[in-house]
This record gives structure tokens, C-alpha cells and sequence, in this order.
């Protein structure tokens, strides 16, 4: 499937919640990385907010939780080809949520330093798996 071409920008990116739990962290352990996504859309197509929540976990305890919504706005064209198709596909959306993810990442990185959990970098994440469909507009 080729991804169609709607024009965008990214509006804002807002950090929703923001928590670290540095003193449950265990040194040469795994951490887990739980990753959801979601979406809304303005009645006008003329906006799309995706956002993402992120969390590592540890031996059963949570060391750090994001959630972060990213604002994009659509161009006239991006919403007539978006009204043509009577959906928003499923590759724009996992497109989204990779911008999305890789500011979460910065995010992460940015709050984190000076703490013990700037060690953990969030890793490459799979919207594939994650996204699995687009979203009907009927």
C-alpha cells in the first residue's frame, strides 16, 4: 500500500502527565516499554490529535509514565482527499505516531537527565503492531 500524500504541520506538542519513579530502579535489570496510542479528529478534518502513553516498568513497578498529545494540522487538500476516502488510513496514523513517539523520546530524555533513568533510552518502537487500522469517518 503507498501512503497518499496529505499535507500537514505539526501544530503543538503538549506533555499531558509526566513521572519518574527513580528509586525503584534497578540497575542491570530489564525494563519494559508499554506503549499505547490513540486518536481524535476536530469535526472539520481540518485537525488530527494523536497521543501516546509510555511506561516502564520493572519488576512489577512502574519507574516512569508520559502521556503526550501531539496536535497536526491538515491542509484543504489533506482534508478533501480524507473526506474522498471516508477515513483516516492507517499509515497516516502510524506516520503520526512515529513523529509523535520520537518527540517522547527527546521528551523522556530531556526530564530524565541528572537521574539514574536517563540510562534508558526509549527504544524503536512498532505502530505497525501498535496501529492496526485507520479510522472510519461514517
Amino acid at each position: 500500500m503507498i501512503m497518499l500524500k496529505i499535507p500537514y504541520r505539526i501544530q503543538q506538542i503538549n506533555t499531558l502527565q509526566f513521572a519518574i519513579f527513580p528509586n525503584e530502579f534497578v540497575n542491570g535489570e530489564d525494563v519494559a516499554t508499554e506503549v499505547s496510542c490513540r486518536f481524535g479528529y476536530s469535526n472539520l478534518l481540518d485537525e488530527i490529535h494523536c497521543f501516546a502513553l509510555v511506561k516502564y516498568v520493572q519488576n512489577g513497578h512502574l519507574l516512569l509514565h508520559t502521556e503526550v498529545r501531539c496536535v497536526f494540522d491538515i491542509a484543504p487538500q489533506g482534508v478533501e482527499k480524507l473526506r474522498e476516502l471516508h477515513e483516516i488510513p492507517v499509515d497516516f496514523l502510524q506516520y503520526m505516531g512515529t513523529i509523535l513517539i520520537g518527540a517522547i523520546r527527546g521528551i523522556i530524555h530531556t526530564k530524565t537527565e541528572g537521574t539514574i533513568l536517563n540510562v534508558v533510552v526509549l527504544p524503536p518502537i512498532n505502530l505497525t503492531e501498535i496501529i492496526k487500522e485507520g479510522i472510519s469517518l461514517d
